[in-house]
């Protein structure tokens, strides 16, 4: 029987509670025998970034994804922290082809685009 991505990551999250390195590294072990075994080896990406979601959310964290022309200054970083409070988990990347601007993701649902590429994009489709 095949279980669903969120069941497997509550699944692994509950085996590496409270456990020390030792007994974590064998519970992601047994973890992913029972992948194995169940033939869901090539969903182990998915599984693992919900698990991570699962686990800031216990923890009162948001993940935020910043995506920026260049690296993100402090000025911005205190913004979004304010916007969402102090309990964020900021992931940064910069990607040239953005052109300026950003983009954001927060918890792996709300997307936000204001970067250039985006904006000459929709003035060349719009003329």
């Amino acid at each position: 029987m095949k279980y669903t991505v969120r069941q497997y990551a509550e699944a692994l999250n509950s085996a590496l509670k409270g456990k020390e390195a030792a007994e974590r590294k064998k519970a992601v072990g047994r973890f992913l025998n029972i992948l194995r075994k169940h033939r869901d080896s090539a969903r182990l990406g998915r599984i693992l970034k919900e698990a991570e979601l699962l686990h800031l959310k216990e923890s009162g964290l948001r993940k935020v994804r910043v995506e920026a022309a260049s690296p993100v200054t402090e000025g911005i970083k205190s913004e979004i922290k304010e916007i969402l409070g102090d309990k964020v988990y900021l992931e940064e990347d910069v990607n040239p082809e953005l052109l300026a601007g950003l983009r954001i993701l927060v918890d792996e649902e709300i997307f936000i685009d204001a970067s250039a590429k985006r904006r000459i994009g929709e003035m060349l489709r719009s003329t």
